[in-house]
């Protein structure tokens, strides 16, 4: 078993709380992974980047808890979960000042539609590949980690795009 991935024994080797985002099952699961992460990377606004990584790192571990129940004798391996919490983010981020409100929008909208036909057909958008399969669950509760993540420290009332009736 790999010693960095996700598995009951992450409460008592806790690296693996962190270290599961970054293992994975091969280079096409590196590939979709690295992928995923740009999109946030390359739209976050440059005075968030910083932040954009603390909150990375901040959910890593907390991911990692809440999957931990549901993977039994198996193991997790992938950023899949983490991406879904940057493309919350950022796109919560994005969406509440007047100049990225469509992007922001989009961001969260592809998001909500991943996890909504995920949860729909039961299993990853993603075409299973040869020893690996994607984990729903993780984008859901990355997804929802990423919006309460937001939610810390929202701009100021200036930046907010108007309530139009």
């Amino acid at each position: 078993m790999d010693l960095l991935a996700l598995t009951a024994d992450a409460l008592r080797e806790p690296w693996r709380l962190w270290t599961s985002h970054l293992v994975h099952f091969g280079w096409n699961h590196v590939l979709a992974n690295t992928l995923a992460l740009a999109v946030p990377a390359i739209l976050v606004r440059r005075q968030d980047r910083g932040e954009l990584l603390i909150t990375a790192f901040l959910v890593m571990p907390l991911l990692s808890l809440l999957l931990l129940p549901g993977l039994g004798p198996s193991h997790y391996r992938g950023a899949s979960g983490l991406a879904c919490a940057l493309w919350a983010w950022v796109g919560l981020r994005l969406a509440i000042r007047r100049e990225s409100f469509s992007a922001g929008l989009a961001l969260l909208g592809g998001l909500a539609l991943k996890v909504t036909l995920e949860g729909a057909f039961g299993s990853s958008l993603m075409p299973s590949q040869q020893g690996w399969q994607s984990l729903p669950a993780a984008h859901v509760w990355g997804a929802l980690l990423g919006l309460a993540a937001s939610f810390q420290r929202l701009p100021g009332p200036e930046a907010v795009v108007p309530h139009r009736a």
